[in-house]
């Protein structure tokens, strides 16, 4: 590593760092459960701001001999999420009380600072394209709650009416006369999901890995491509259609994509099919005998 990152294990003491460059940053991690209100995501991230700010000072000796010389310019808690703006003037309070302790290896334009991971977006992606990592891209659970999902579908009535016209033709086509509509619903209603899973996917997936997001976008648009024809000359009933067009795209993510883990590729296959079928590259015809019999 260019800076001359210098990783500090944990035993047989925590000093309240977990690495250091040779120019002065210094790391702290800290990955609590994400799905926290702010409220209490705010005060746990805070208290670990204390408790390993506080570390500097009691572990003044050590980390003298630790850091060989090397002067401290920021101290930053790397989290997935900042549970509140309030943090950022805690920061500044732990700053201030870090330069009155006036300890030897604190920089006098000494930081302490907030990064998400957002911040290590394009390290990330760039680490992931080197490596034989997966890669796992979960989506937000506030962009995709059922709040939102209701608000969605109110405000997308063309998408969503255009689902239920061919799940429809699905469901019919299985000869499903018993709770039709209810599955129809069910149906509609989980292409509305896998659709804002994806949405939120893509996004997080723009900021850490731009180029390959746009590979996987220009992946849809030629796979689209091919739909209208395969749609118009398939003599396959539309439930089993379907289903090879989902084992295709499948396919094709994972060649294109290797380094993405089961989840993330099941659900970037579920969103194109969900985005295809809501703006019509794929489309069913019925038969003479499903219009006649219904």
């Amino acid at each position: 590593m260019q800076a001359g990152y210098q990783r500090v294990p944990a035993t047989p003491g925590d000093f309240g760092i977990e690495g250091f460059t040779k120019d002065g940053l210094t790391f702290q991690c800290f990955c609590p459960e994400t799905n926290e209100d702010n409220k209490k995501l705010y005060e746990r991230q805070r208290d670990k701001i204390t408790a390993d700010i506080n570390k500097l000072k009691i572990n003044e000796a050590e980390l003298v001999n630790l850091l060989g010389g090397t002067k401290l310019t920021t101290w930053t808690l790397i989290t997935p999420k900042m549970g509140h703006h309030d943090l950022i003037p805690h920061c500044n309070t732990k700053r201030d009380l870090v330069k009155s302790w006036n300890l030897p290896f604190i920089d006098s334009d000494f930081n302490v600072l907030v990064h998400e991971c957002d911040d290590y977006a394009l390290e990330i992606g760039e680490y992931f394209n080197q490596t034989d990592k997966k890669l796992s891209l979960q989506p937000d659970a506030d962009e995709t709650s059922e709040n939102k999902l209701v608000a969605w579908k109110d405000t997308q009535i063309p998408l969503v009416e255009n689902a239920i016209s061919k799940n429809e033709i699905i469901i019919r086509s299985l000869n499903k006369k018993k709770d039709a509509d209810k599955a129809v619903n069910i149906l509609t209603n989980e292409q509305a999901r896998h659709y804002l899973n994806g949405e939120s996917i893509l996004r997080k997936w723009r900021s850490s890995q731009p180029e390959n997001h746009q590979r996987f976008t220009e992946l849809m648009a030629s796979v689209a491509s091919e739909l209208q024809e395969k749609c118009l000359l398939t003599n396959v009933d539309p439930s089993p259609f379907l289903e090879e067009i989902k084992s295709y795209m499948e396919d094709k993510i994972r060649t294109s994509f290797p380094y993405l883990d089961e989840s993330t590729v099941v659900r970037l296959k579920n969103y194109c099919i969900a985005f295809w079928i809501m703006t019509c590259p794929i489309y069913f015809e019925e038969s003479i005998d499903e219009i006649t019999n219904n």
